[in-house]
């Protein structure tokens, strides 16, 4: 598993971060983001969860764009729907278990950050894992309301960690709507969340190389992330 990792200059020790990427996988706008959260002072985890299918499978966006019947859209579902959220969780506890030996990695209170899939993958892992992992932020999360007895949204209340969850207004993917579910949850007394709907924007519009674009939803999704970050992994 071709992992990619991301810290300040020195010998830290620093708070541990595991990104989730979305499923077009790795590549630039990705690989920002952890430099992004290393120039913020944090050790950046992001793991290829697509090792299985090949070494750092890559997609054609513009491809991607031509929508369901085209062949690299079909291939991206393909790829989607071969991740089961017991094995990325057993991939994480590798990945922990591989960087615990890196002085530079903090032994201390962890977050994770996911986009998409990532973002399910990201309240998967926090419910498991509810003593290890103070923070998380889903930015414009899917397939986190489903029909399944198990499906991520029901487990909300098993997680202890703070929350930031942002979610695009007109998201065509996962429309707001859908996630209705995962809102009422998060709402809950008992959970930490600031949720927050950015109007105008669809899904993906944390990345700039994206269509869905947007800058005004990217910026204040990057500065609830790091303010929650700040105070939770302090």
């Amino acid at each position: 598993m071709t992992v990619t990792i991301r810290h300040p200059d020195g010998g830290g020790p620093f708070p541990v971060v595991i990104v989730y990427h979305d499923g077009p996988g790795l590549r630039a706008d990705i690989h920002d983001v952890t430099r992004t959260l290393a120039d913020a002072g944090y050790y950046a985890v992001l793991p290829d969860l697509y090792h299985r299918l090949g070494r750092q499978i890559s997609f054609d966006l513009a491809g991607i764009g031509q929508g369901p019947g085209s062949p690299e859209f079909d291939r991206l579902m393909a790829a989607v729907t071969s991740l089961g959220d017991d094995m990325v969780l057993a991939d994480t506890a590798a990945v922990l278990e591989a960087t615990a030996t890196d002085t530079a990695a903090g032994p201390g209170a962890k977050a994770a950050m996911g986009f998409c899939m990532g973002a399910r993958f990201t309240l998967r892992l926090l419910a498991a894992d509810p003593t290890g992992f103070a923070a998380g932020s889903a930015l414009h999360p899917s397939n986190c309301v489903t029909d399944d007895p198990d499906s991520p949204h029901r487990s909300i209340g098993k997680i202890s960690a703070e929350l930031f969850v942002g979610l695009g207004a007109a998201d065509t993917l996962s429309p707001l709507e859908l996630n209705q579910p995962l809102r009422d949850e998060l709402g809950a007394p008992s959970v930490k969340a600031t949720v927050e709907v950015f109007d105008g924007a669809d899904h993906g519009f944390m990345f700039p190389q994206l269509p869905a674009y947007q800058q005004h939803a990217a910026s204040v999704s990057w500065d609830r992330t790091l303010d929650l970050f700040r105070r939770a992994l302090a």
